[in-house]
């Protein structure tokens, strides 16, 4: 929606930390503001994923774009400021920002900052997949019902669950320790299943 500049100026400038579940949950919420004739389009606190697809598919091309970042480091809410170049073609934010970082424009932003949403980006794609799983998993088991006698449900139900378990540890990670401290690795889906099947005592599929 087009607001006055300066309105949307102060409203971009405004603490959006607590904003909605994914502010809790520590997913980083970005911010765009960008000129439109003689008025300003504001997109506040947008979840990264969503943030992310928004120059791709819906900011015009041929726009300077300020963007802010609402995120932890080290346990403390963080913000950070910057203004990707000219949009020429669409692509996504965390694609535009990383060109232009690598091409040296320093009023983009930093590497450090690009790679942290990089990885909050990743974990929140496994986070989708493992809730669409499990979703479909619980469809099956409702249909079912007791009668059902497929041991891979409830096996990839489990699978699954850890999986968003190793998405809420990550974020952890990111928003509380160090900047470099490493994430642990992902769980092995082929180990994950044979332990899985063996502490159940259903030997293997």
């Amino acid at each position: 929606m087009k607001k006055d500049i300066e309105k949307a100026l102060k409203e971009f400038l405004m603490d959006v930390r607590t904003a909605g579940e994914e502010g809790k949950k520590g997913i980083p919420l970005i911010t765009f503001v960008y000129k439109e004739e003689d008025k300003a389009v504001l997109l506040k606190a947008l979840p990264l994923p969503l943030a992310d697809i928004q120059p791709e598919r819906n900011i015009p091309a041929g726009k300077e774009l300020l963007y802010r970042v609402d995120f932890f480091r080290e346990g403390e809410a963080k913000v950070s400021f910057g203004v990707l170049p000219v949009i020429k073609e669409p692509a996504t934010f965390l694609t535009l920002l990383d060109n232009a970082i690598k091409n040296g424009d320093r009023k983009a932003g930093y590497q450090g900052l690009c790679d942290y949403l990089k990885l909050h980006n990743a974990l929140c794609g496994l986070e989708a997949l493992a809730e669409g799983e499990l979703s479909f998993a619980g469809r099956v088991e409702i249909k079912a019902g007791e009668e059902m006698k497929d041991r891979y449900t409830p096996a990839n139900t489990a699978y699954y669950r850890e999986v968003l378990s190793y998405v809420q540890t990550g974020r952890d990670i990111l928003n509380a320790c160090p900047y470099g401290t490493p994430l642990p690795p992902f769980p092995d889906r082929s180990v994950f299943m044979a332990g899985w099947h063996r502490e159940n005592g259903q030997g293997s599929l």
